[in-house]
Order: C-alpha cells, then structure tokens, then sequence
C-alpha cells in the first residue's frame, strides 16, 4: 500500500508542475511565491530516514551569538533550527566545540567538554534533542590526527621527559603518554622542540598541534572510548580531520587508520555517518575508498579548482559542459568500485577555502546554477553556512569564517568577526533579511533546490550515468537509478535559453523546474524550452 500510495502522490504532483511548473502562474493568474513552489514540490514524496542527507556545516563562533559576547554559540544555534529546518537542511556538521586555546578549535585540549564560549553540555543536550524533534542529524568534527598541546596527554608526557635524568631512556611503562605521540631526539619533518630538554615532537601543522602515533593501541582505546562517549550523547556521526595526515605522504597508512576508525564506529553504533576530509584528486579519492570509509569529501567537485567551479566558469561552452556528466559518471562508477557501500559527500566551499560566490564572480545566476549542481549530485551533499546567501569571504583563514549574515544592521545575534577576520567591503546580495522578501534571491532559490533533493531520493540515492542522447550543446544531461525508481536531470548551463528535443522521451513527463532568472521553463509538445541556467526534472511517466 504505501508503494501504491507513493505512486499516486508523484503522479499528482507531477501533472500539478507539469502543468504550471515552479515559475508559472496559479489558477488566479498570480505569480507562485516560493513557498507555494516549495510546497507543490514537497508533494513528489519525502526522503527516507537513513545517512544520505542534506547537511549544513557550521562554524558556532561566527553563527548565531545568543548572550551578546559576540561569540556565536550552542544556545544561538538552538534558535535558529527553525530557519535550518525551514530551509530543508536535515544534518549539522559542528566544526570544533571542544575546549581550545584557538578560535578555531582544532587544537582540542579535552575529547569529553564543550568550550565554555559556545555553552554547556547541557546546552548539547538540548541542541541534540531539538534537532531530533526536526529530524536533523547532527555530526561532529573529531580532530584525531592531533591533540592541543595543552592537552593532559601530552602535557604530561613532556612533564615526563624534562623530569627524566641526564642520559636515562623514557619507559612507556613508566609514562603510557609518550607512546601516543613523536618524539625523538632527531629533528625531523615537522619537527618542535621540547622546552628545556633535547627531544623534539612532531607536530607538522602547528607547534600548538603535535601529532599522535596510531600505532599506540592505548590511544586507539581512547579514540574508542570518545567516539562512544559522543554516540552515546546522540550524534549521528563524526567529521573526520585531515585523514590524509594521518602518515603524511603515506596513503597506505592513511587508509589503514581510516579502515579501523571506520570499523571502530560502527561497532559502537552500526549507522554511524563518517565522512573525510581528504583533500586529494579524484583518482586519489577513489584510493582511499577502498578503506571502506562512508564518504570522503569530494574535492574533485568542489573548491575553486574543482569540476563544478570550471563548468559554471565555462557556462555556455560546449564542449566544457558535455564534460559535466560524464564526470559524475566516471566518479561514481571509481568510487563504487572502491566502496559498494560509499555514500558521496559534495560541497561547493568550505572553512578552509573562498566562497563559492567568489568562485562565481558574485553572479547571483551562476551562484545558483552551482548551488544546484552541488545540491543535486547523489550522497549527501554539504552546504557551508552563509553560502545560502551567496555570502561572498576569502583571504585568510578567519576570512572565509565571517560572520552569518543574518540582517542588515548585523545585530540580533550576529556575531563579531573572528580574530584577523577581514570583513567583505560589500555584501552585493544582501543578509537573510532582505532575501527572503525576494522571490528571485539566492536563499529561496536554495529552498527550492533542497526542496527537490528532498521530494526524490532517487536523487541523492542514484547511480548516475550521463543521459547521452539529451547531452547536447550547453544543456547537460545525467540519469539517476535507485531501486525501481529513475529520473533525468537536464541543466542549461549557459547564459542564453535553450532548447532540448524530447520526442524520444513519452514516456516521461516534466515532474519539476528550477528557474534562476525568474523565466518560465516549459514543454511545449516535445520540445523542452529552458531559460538561462535553467533546471529540468523528467519523471517516467509511470513513476
């Protein structure tokens, strides 16, 4: 029954956007707002509840400040899950929440605390409880390839090693610490001294960061045991820190330790989501799939030298869109041969790189042409917060970390800047409260794209492969499977309007439309008529 019930609601929706499409008028002649346009597409169904999700990366300092210190917080982003939710997200990845000398959070002096600027355990408890009552998940990073050096574990171990006699050996025994970093009287790559002896640690990203050895079986039972800590507070999952620096130049190893975390997890929670940060080329990405781990994020795609970002920078050349889908095919058929169980992880920017807008050259069409690709590729795709808006940041690091833009006169929870946080000296689009009054802007068009993600699983679920005999001129074309279920995507990425020829598809119909000029897209006969960065969506007509 509920297969037949399935059936029928896509088939109504599907002659409901056929028949007026997200930019096309109602009955009264009255042009859709976007949350009619959200709403119709909500009716082509609902995704399942499983690790394939639309997540939302959140930097909690630059968020949502709720005590007005001007440090964003646990509270302030509790706040705001009804504007999250509402805008379709359905997972959290929380960068940092550890106690930490940093802004940034990634030298964590203690696994088991939240930093006292963000909050409270409590304050945790409660964000975990009000995102399941959204249906959100919520990942967390863990920074795993280096303690702070603050830390108790390697406080003590230096402790150990400028108490230790002239001339005298350090005993694991005597001090298990020792064991869980690198330390040496050589100076080697990385190389940090330690104050007031001969030795040296290995601290290769920072002298603040020292590295660990995962060859220690006692600080893999401490993973072990904060990895259960977490799961058992209710996170879903875990974003794994520079995996690729595990053994720095080692991809063997790196994939090893990235096998065992994998194994470790889901031995403590079967469905744990784990996903990568390894920030490597696509042939690199499919290496280390073969760890077995969930998802890895696709740099491939994203960033301002990935796939995505060259395409848009190329809208309207041929021969540089016809690429588009038969890149997504040859990922996913790499990866799947790597992992039968992978689960894709897109994203357009992140913390440590520009936005996407400056990508984009700030055109608010090909912001959401990118934002569209990213949000429609299968796996869970990633969305860094602000990029909604089209937000622009780049330059340094605490650059790319500005605060969400949440109003004009930027108070109300807006937050101050990050230290050394150069500030945009215009934001071209405007804050959260100027574009949700505009039907056109860049936040409601992301409603309408996650709205689609949503409604189909099979887009997020899919296998792709590139649709050929659509994939013709400026428009690029990719089918998706999953189960019995398919759909074709066809996206005109090119400033001018195009055409595409379906008289060999009857038996699809045009189920929904993404239009990033306001411009109708529609069918007339055979013929599918797509405005500038235009977006269709084919149903099997018996789906």
């Amino acid at each position: 029954m509920k297969c037949m019930h399935r059936i029928l609601c896509l088939l109504l929706a599907c002659l409901m956007l056929t028949a007026c499409n997200t930019t096309a008028p109602d009955s009264s002649g009255a042009a859709l707002d976007t949350q009619q346009k959200v709403d119709q597409i909500k009716q082509l169904g609902e995704s399942p509840d499983d690790n394939y999700r639309t997540y939302y990366e959140v930097f909690v300092y630059s968020f949502c400040d709720s005590d007005g210190d001007g440090i964003g917080d646990i509270p302030g982003l509790v706040s705001k899950l009804d504007y999250l939710q509402n805008l379709g997200i359905r997972g959290l990845w929380l960068m940092p929440i550890h106690p930490s000398s940093s802004y940034h959070k990634y030298n964590v002096e203690d696994y088991y605390a939240i930093d006292p600027a963000y909050g409270t355990m409590e304050d945790f408890e409660t964000l975990i409880a009000e995102c399941e009552k959204r249906d959100i998940h919520v990942i967390i990073d863990l920074v795993l390839n280096h303690t702070a050096s603050e830390h108790p574990w390697f406080k003590e171990a230096v402790s150990y090693l400028q108490n230790l006699p002239a001339g005298a050996e350090p005993n694991v025994e005597e001090c298990k610490y020792l064991d869980y970093y690198f330390f040496s009287r050589e100076a080697g790559a990385g190389a940090r001294p330690v104050e007031g002896t001969e030795w040296f640690y290995e601290g290769m990203f920072d002298f603040t960061m020292p590295d660990v050895n995962f060859a220690s079986e006692e600080l893999w039972e401490e993973y072990r045991q904060i990895m259960e800590f977490w799961i058992g507070k209710g996170v879903a999952g875990f974003r794994l820190d520079a995996a690729k620096e595990f053994y720095s130049g080692n991809a063997a190893k790196n994939i090893e330790v990235l096998n065992r975390i994998q194994q470790t997890a889901t031995a403590i929670k079967p469905d744990c989501y784990l996903v990568a940060e390894v920030w490597e080329n696509f042939g690199q990405i499919s290496e280390y799939y073969k760890s077995g781990i969930t998802s890895i994020f696709n740099f491939a795609f994203g960033n301002v030298d990935g796939k995505i970002t060259n395409v848009i920078r190329a809208a309207g050349n041929p021969g540089t869109v016809a690429t588009y889908a038969t890149a997504l095919e040859k990922a996913d058929k790499a990866y799947l041969a790597s992992n039968p169980d992978y689960i894709d992880a897109p994203f357009l920017s992140n913390h440590d790189v520009g936005r996407i807008a400056g990508f984009a050259n700030r055109d608010p069409l090909k912001i959401k042409m990118a934002g569209a690709m990213n949000v429609l590729m299968s796996g869970s795709c990633f969305i860094y917060y602000g990029e909604e808006l089209g937000m622009p940041g780049s330059g340094n690091d605490p650059s790319k970390r500005a605060p969400m833009l949440w109003n004009e006169a930027r108070d109300n929870g807006t937050t101050n800047p990050p230290p050394e946080c150069e500030l945009p000296a215009e934001y071209p689009l405007g804050s959260l409260e100027i574009q949700e009054k505009d039907d056109l802007s860049v936040y409601n068009y992301y409603r309408q794209a996650i709205a689609l993600r949503n409604a189909l699983p099979v887009i997020s679920h899919g296998r792709t492969t590139c649709e050929t005999a659509l994939n013709i001129g400026c428009v690029s074309a990719q089918r998706k499977t999953w189960n019995e279920e398919a759909c074709i995507i066809l996206m005109n990425i090119n400033p001018e309007a195009a055409t595409a020829d379906l008289s060999a598809y009857a038996d699809w119909t045009l189920a929904a439309t993404l239009s990033a000029d306001g411009n109708p897209i529609t069918l007339d006969g055979t013929t599918l008529n797509l405005s500038a960065y235009g977006i269709a969506v084919l149903l099997p007509a018996a789906q």
